[in-house]
């Protein structure tokens, strides 16, 4: 790896890391209710927002960079459609924040559902995958923490359109949220296709997905794990509840 790859992979993580450390800096940013949000507020969360896509976007550009070979026409396709959906994603957030500036928070159940719908048509056939929902219930989330949560979701939708059925037999996607009595938020994404290879560790293996799930989950504060079966792996991710984020800070 050049000097240059090292710096410029250096300074994707380094910016990953710390864009969220930046917003939570910032006076106010943990209490659940902040009933007057203005517009310069709104505008300083998505600016941190944007900074963490652009973070996500300059790992998978170096990843890209240190290839020995071509791209294929399929692997390109896949990485426009995937940052496009992250995009989309930061898009969505700012309508939301534009037409309720007062809102600290909103429903994910229905959001993630649109957005894994907007990955399904992005990236593959329409034949290919049915989405299914599983979130039981209302599952209201803090909006700084929305767009780490889909990024999430979208690096895990998408890598199960990629790797759950190689053959490019039909399959299903499974995706919800639901809040568990302790107040903390359990979102999960399932697919039925062929699991992971065998000695594969996602804690700590993988690509640039992988990177860029654990990076997030560590600025939630979040747990994550990966159940591989015969048939199908499901994805947890674990949100403490924000009384316990807002004591362990």
């Amino acid at each position: 790896m050049s000097n240059t790859d090292k710096a410029t992979r250096f300074m994707a993580h380094r910016d990953f890391l710390h864009a969220g450390e930046v917003r939570d800096s910032q006076p106010g940013s943990l209490p659940s209710v902040e009933p007057n949000v203005s517009s310069s507020e709104a505008n300083h969360r998505i600016s941190n927002n944007l900074a963490i896509l652009a973070s996500a976007v300059r790992i998978r550009a170096s990843d890209v960079s240190r290839r020995q070979q071509h791209l294929s026409h399929d692997e390109v396709s896949l990485i426009l459609g995937d940052v496009s959906a992250k995009i989309l994603a930061i898009a969505w957030l700012h309508r939301f924040l534009s037409d309720k500036p007062g809102a600290d928070c909103l429903e994910l159940n229905d959001h993630l559902y649109r957005l894994s719908e907007t990955l399904l048509s992005a990236l593959s056939d329409p034949q290919r995958a049915k989405l299914v929902r599983i979130g039981v219930g209302e599952c209201f989330v803090a909006v700084r923490e929305v767009v780490p949560l889909c990024l999430i979701v979208t690096e895990v939708v998408t890598n199960s359109l990629k790797y759950a059925h190689p053959t490019k037999v039909p399959g299903k996607i499974f995706v919800g949220c639901r809040e568990e009595c302790d107040g903390s938020l359990i979102v999960e994404i399932a697919d039925d296709g062929v699991g992971l290879p065998e000695g594969f560790d996602p804690q700590a293996d993988g690509g640039t997905g992988a990177r860029t799930i654990r990076a997030l989950a560590q600025q939630l504060g979040a747990q994550t794990s990966f159940d591989s079966g015969p048939v199908g792996l499901r994805f947890k991710l674990r949100v403490p509840s924000r009384t316990s984020r807002a004591r362990a800070a």
